[in-house]
Parts: C-alpha cells; sequence; structure tokens
C-alpha cells in the first residue's frame, strides 16, 4: 500500500490519489534503478502547485511525495550499497499565492542531500534556469519530469526537446482528455495544439475522427506519444489510465517515456499496482455511497466494466503488434525479449504475463530463449531472447 494517505484525498480527489500513488511507486523504484550510475538523481515538477492540498506538510501534493520519495531513496543507497548520492528537487508555479507555500515548503524541506528550489514563473521558460541549477549539483544527473498541468498549452514540444532529448531524461506527463479534446475544433486554438504536438498535421487527424466516442482522446494520446518518439528521440513511451471515482469515464491518460527497457519494466509495475489500487478507491467509493458490501473481505475489488473492456482491447492491439513484429523477421533470427516487451508494454493495462503467454502460443514459429534458466521462469527483458524458428505466418495466428 502507498504511504500517501488516502482521508486527504476524500470528497472529490480520489483520482488524484491513485496518480499520486503510481508516481510514488515509480520514483521509489526509480531512483534505486538509476542511482549506482547516476549523480545527482533530479525531480522536476513543472505545474506544481499546490493543487487542493489538504495536508498542512504537503503530504497530499506531487511535490510533497517527491520529495519524501526521494530523501528515502538517497538514504537507502548510502545505508544499503554505500552510495553517496544526491538529489535535487525543483518545482515550477507561476501563481503567485501558490508559490508562496511552495517556496515556504521547499526552504523548510531543503538539505545538503536533496536540495529543494522553487521557482516562479512559467515552467517552459525557467528551463535555462532549471539547467543551471542541476549542473551546480552534480555533472551526471539523471533527470525525472513530471508535467501535470490543467491544461494542454503550458510544454510546447518545440521549446521542452532540447531539455528532453538526453539519454539520462525520463517524463511522466498528464494528458487530461477532458481538457485536450474540448477545443479541439476551435480554431482560435489551433496554435497551441500544433505547440503541444510538434508536428502541424496531429490537428486534422483528430478533427476526422467522432465526438463523444473516446476516439478523439485516444488518438490525441497516441499521437502525443508519437512525438515523443520522434521529436524528442525517446526510445520507448507507454502510457497508464485512470478513471473517475463514480464513473465508467477516463479521466486522464499518463504518458510515460524513457530511453531504457528497465524504465518499462518500473513504470509498469507501478502501473499494475495503481491499477488494483484504482479498484479498490473505487469499490470504497460505491459502498460508501450505498451502504452495501458487495464481496468477501478475502476476494479483490471488482474491475470496473470499462477498465475491463478497455484491457480486453488494448490486449489485442498488443498482441497484434507483437505478432506483427515477429513475422517481420526471418527464420534463424534472434530478437532480443526487451523489442518486444516494450512494444507490448507500452500500451495501457497489459501485463508482462500477457506478453509471456502470447509467445509461447507461438511454439509452432519461435522459441524463448531463458538465459541460464534450468526450469520454466517468467521471461525477462535483460537477459531472455526469442529464435524465430521458421516465419511467423501473420493471417493464421493474429486470430486469438
Amino acid at each position: 500500500m502507498p504511504k500517501i494517505d488516502f482521508e486527504n484525498y476524500k470528497g472529490g480527489r480520489e483520482q488524484a490519489y491513485v496518480k499520486h500513488a503510481l508516481l510514488e511507486n515509480y520514483l521509489a523504484q526509480l531512483t534505486y534503478k538509476v542511482g549506482d550510475s547516476w549523480n545527482p538523481i533530479v525531480y522536476i515538477d513543472g505545474f506544481a502547485g499546490p493543487w487542493d492540498s489538504k495536508d498542512e506538510e504537503f503530504a497530499d501534493a506531487s511535490f510533497g511525495i517527491a520529495t519524501r520519495v526521494l530523501k528515502e531513496a538517497v538514504r537507502g543507497l548510502l545505508e544499503k550499497r554505500g552510495k553517496l548520492v544526491n538529489g535535487l528537487c525543483v518545482f515550477v508555479e507561476k501563481r503567485p499565492g501558490a508559490f508562496a507555500k511552495l517556496k515556504a515548503f521547499a526552504d523548510a524541506s531543503s538539505t545538503d542531500s536533496v536540495r529543494a528550489v522553487a521557482l516562479q514563473g512559467r515552467f517552459i521558460d525557467k528551463l535555462p534556469e532549471i539547467q543551471r541549477l542541476i549542473s551546480e549539483v552534480g555533472k551526471n544527473p539523471f533527470k525525472f519530469l513530471f508535467l501535470d498541468q490543467k491544461g494542454w498549452a503550458g510544454a510546447p514540444l518545440a521549446k521542452l526537446r532540447p531539455f528532453v532529448a538526453e539519454r539520462s531524461c525520463e517524463l511522466l506527463f498528464n494528458l487530461m482528455t477532458s481538457f485536450l479534446t474540448r477545443f479541439v475544433d476551435n480554431e482560435t486554438r489551433s496554435d497551441s495544439y500544433k505547440a503541444l504536438f510538434g508536428r502541424p498535421d496531429v490537428l486534422k487527424t483528430i478533427r476526422e475522427l467522432p465526438k463523444g466516442t473516446g476516439q478523439r482522446e485516444e488518438a490525441a494520446v497516441r499521437e502525443y506519444c508519437k512525438s515523443l518518439r520522434q521529436l524528442c528521440k525517446f526510445r520507448y513511451v507507454a502510457e497508464a489510465v485512470i478513471f473517475e471515482p463514480e464513473q465508467e469515464k477516463i479521466r486522464y491518460y499518463l504518458v510515460f517515456a524513457t530511453n531504457h527497457h528497465r524504465g518499462i519494466e518500473v513504470f509498469k509495475a507501478a502501473e499494475m499496482a495503481a491499477a488494483r489500487l484504482q479498484d479498490e478507491v473505487r469499490y470504497e467509493k460505491r459502498v460508501s455511497k450505498t451502504g452495501q458490501v458487495e464481496l468477501a473481505l478475502d476476494q479483490g475489488a471488482p474491475s470496473s466494466p470499462k477498465r475491463y473492456e478497455m484491457r480486453s482491447r488494448y490486449c489485442n492491439l498488443a498482441r497484434r503488434k507483437v505478432i506483427e513484429l515477429l513475422s517481420s523477421k526471418p527464420a534463424g533470427r534472434v530478437i532480443p525479449y526487451e523489442s518486444v516487451y516494450c512494444e507490448a508494454m507500452a500500451f495501457p493495462l497489459v501485463r508482462p504475463d500477457d506478453l509471456a503467454t502470447w509467445v509461447r502460443e507461438l511454439d509452432r514459429y519461435v522459441t524463448l530463449q531463458l538465459e541460464g534458466a534450468t526450469k520454466k521462469r517468467k521471461p525477462r527483458p535483460d537477459t531472455d531472447s526469442i529464435l524465430i524458428n521458421k516465419p511467423v505466418e501473420l493471417k493464421s495466428t493474429l486470430t486469438p
């Protein structure tokens, strides 16, 4: 269970609880993953707030969670591995009232091992100053950028690209679909949309899709992921979905970008944990409203019907992607497992076990090679591979 207190999120912020739990889970694992090779570890919150925080010490705000997690991880690296790593937290907020609270928190939280700095202004305008702050802390930084903006115009890709187009950088972007597609047909907003995606053809693609079906939202997310790959040169991009607490409706998509398959592994683990937590939150919300307990205490909370439908659809899309990738390779070719893993895990709600099942179902064509294995185990992206025994027949394998 996450360390953040669910009580601070009751009454309309339940979806933020799930988002913050995912962020907390990911950051904790990330720091231990990169702490052996990179120093400092830098967390950047581009639209920090605080936003509707109830806790006096901001334990229910993204910047408060990140500061605590980074401090715990830096201390853990020193105590458990003897590794001295510095941390830097940079928080950006343009609203004067919110910034005053943010600065007070940063000043009180900053330590010798984890420095916290608050900057006032537009995030995109503060990038040179953020880069200078990073250079003062260390020469081999790993940057994690969290962009949780209310709208979509605060991080134009052309200006963001030089800052994130580095091997040692990861990005988590909250695409609030209700904001994202609300004004897509409004010509006065066209330039801001084009700035978000960094490609002029995207808006036309979205506008051609029907309203009210969810297709516009999914297309917008898909196109943003494409921009991160093409323009920012991120090697891998993945998505997670956060639902409304009381509706069968997606509140927002979280888009994650990295240059290493281990980043996808950590993000996927955090996404799966958040999905389980999301079911629990939605169930508790329903029980508190109706007063009716629907399942035994030892059972897990039931999944949302919408999530079940989406998982089925995304699994079919991911499976097709994997089969198409394998069918494009000639007999005798050995493919790193990480290649198919990252392609499949790019889709929300798809699990590593799903991929292992699909590959084993193709045993007429491929052999799953587990390095050093003496018995069956789950495939690992960093060590294992797939041998193409004979060309995969695309048409006959696409039907589940």
